[in-house]
């Protein structure tokens, strides 16, 4: 931090001593920023919009290519996608990362926070083809600064993973995964509540290629792992149990139905009933319950929800869903209206960007 800097005699004929012009922005900046930055953190989106805001205008005085003013930006961009202000966000991670590369060249943690947020911002939006080589640059930086084995390097594998999964490249993931597991499992233990991320997408990728006895004992390691380090209505708890539900309906067990209720009471205490993971919970749920009126209230209220929440892929999913149910009790003619709505809303989505499973 730049030191102050003090005046004479003059300055105290004034009734005390003035900070230069510089000094107060300086100071501004950090008030406003850290305020931004805190209540982002704590979920006040529109306070952290605005006070980042602020911050951003005191960091432009320092130059535009003042450190300060890639922090602010890289923490906008954040925001912005925690809003679904996804071309303002891509556009803040950007110039973050390009101020930073400019201040630092390419092998910098700075740079490789950077590097991370534009790929998180372009994930967050379903850009997972343009996120892909994002997360592979911010890898290689990863590795270069940290070595092969630290726990940044496992983070970065995650991530790559996850969207290489996505796009469909399983055996690539299948890899990735495989190497976090193994650093973070060298590096934090065995009970290491970061290890549960990575054994939870491990889990769903087998499940999702139908290796059912591979996937289960994983899965059943997360949720061990977070329900003894997470607080009982934490919605990773939520996530484990209804991945859970759902390998064990493929798998025709009895138990299903139980897990993913579990499952949705965590979602409704923790993220609230009109949350797009309750929906999708209960769209599952219309498929496993054994009670048909209970199944077409789930579908239901997971239409209902996604109506007002959620991308178009997933109301078309709850609608097939609704549509299923129906041709269960009979309704077939309402099932046929409702499954040409599903088609009219996939076609209408479809895009370049590839969407998330």
């Amino acid at each position: 931090m730049r030191s102050m800097t003090r005046i004479g005699i003059a300055a105290a004929l004034l009734g005390g001593c003035v900070l230069p012009a510089a000094t107060v922005r300086a100071e501004d900046w950090k008030t406003e920023h850290d305020a931004g930055w805190n209540a982002y953190k704590a979920g006040r989106l529109e306070e952290a919009e605005t006070q980042l805001k602020a911050a951003e205008t005191d960091a432009r005085s320092f130059g535009e290519s003042d450190p300060r003013l890639a922090t602010t930006l890289d923490h906008l961009a954040w925001v912005f996608s925690a809003e679904g202000k996804n071309a303002e966000a891509k556009a803040f991670a950007k110039a973050a990362l390009a101020i930073r590369k400019k201040i630092h060249g390419e092998a910098h943690a700075d740079v490789a926070d950077s590097l991370n947020t534009l790929a998180g911002v372009l994930d967050a939006e379903g850009s997972v083809a343009e996120a892909e080589p994002i997360y592979a640059e911010y890898l290689a930086v990863a590795e270069k600064l940290d070595g092969p084995e630290h726990p940044n390097v496992a983070a970065a594998l995650d991530n790559l993973a996850a969207v290489d999964h996505v796009l469909g490249e399983r055996d690539k993931a299948e890899a990735l995964y495989k190497r976090a597991l193994a650093i973070r499992e060298k590096t934090a233990g065995a009970e290491s509540i970061d290890l549960a991320a990575t054994l939870h997408n491990l889990g769903v990728l087998y499940f999702d290629e139908k290796k059912f006895e591979v996937a289960e004992p994983l899965l059943d390691r997360a949720l061990a792992i977070r329900k003894k380090a997470l607080k009982p209505d934490h919605p990773d708890v939520a996530a484990s149990l209804e991945v859970l539900g759902w390998l064990h309906a493929a798998e025709g067990k009895a138990d299903a139905e139980s897990l993913l209720k579990q499952a949705l009471a965590l979602y409704e205490a923790d993220l609230g009933k009109d949350h797009p993971h309750a929906a999708r919970c209960c769209s599952e749920l219309s498929r496993v319950c054994k009670n048909l009126d209970e199944a077409e209230a789930h579908s239901k209220r997971a239409v209902g929800i996604l109506e007002h929440a959620g991308d178009p892929g997933q109301l078309a999913t709850a609608l097939d869903d609704y549509a299923a149910v129906l041709r269960k009790i009979g309704h077939d003619e309402d099932a046929e209206k409702i499954e040409a709505r599903a088609e009219t809303l996939r076609e209408s989505a479809k895009s370049p960007a590839t969407p998330k499973n």
